[in-house]
């Protein structure tokens, strides 16, 4: 059998590699998905304003419901030992990607068509 001191070092670094495997993405790290700019190719300027705002306000409220689950990941992990959070409650790491892809892509028609609107 293993001392004491030799088993609360290993059950530390379990729990440790346990936990930060296992715990929800930080929003910042997602990366965005590809967007065709083409895909709003059909926009006027103002509308491409419009959608610009629209899209960062969906973002940044995905992204704070995205940290939230990383804050309380990390409170499941030290008050029950598990991702709490994350195992209950939806995938949005596809939805900010995606988010943050179609902002790129309007900001690149923008910056093509309305050098005057760009945010």
């Amino acid at each position: 059998m293993r001392p004491v001191s030799d088993m609360r070092l290993w059950r530390a670094w379990m729990l440790a590699a346990i936990a930060l495997g296992a715990c929800a993405q930080s929003p910042e790290t997602i990366a965005p998905a590809p967007v065709e700019e083409a895909r709003y190719g059909h926009l006027t300027c103002a509308e491409l304003g419009w959608e610009m705002r629209r899209l960062n306000r969906d973002v940044a409220l995905l992204s704070t419901e995205q940290s939230a689950k990383r804050v309380n990941d990390a409170v499941g992990w030290g008050r029950l030992l598990h991702p709490a959070h994350s195992a209950r409650t939806r995938d949005i790491r596809s939805h900010i990607a995606l988010g943050r892809g179609e902002l790129e892509a309007v900001e690149r028609a923008m910056a093509r068509r309305c050098p005057g609107l760009r945010s």
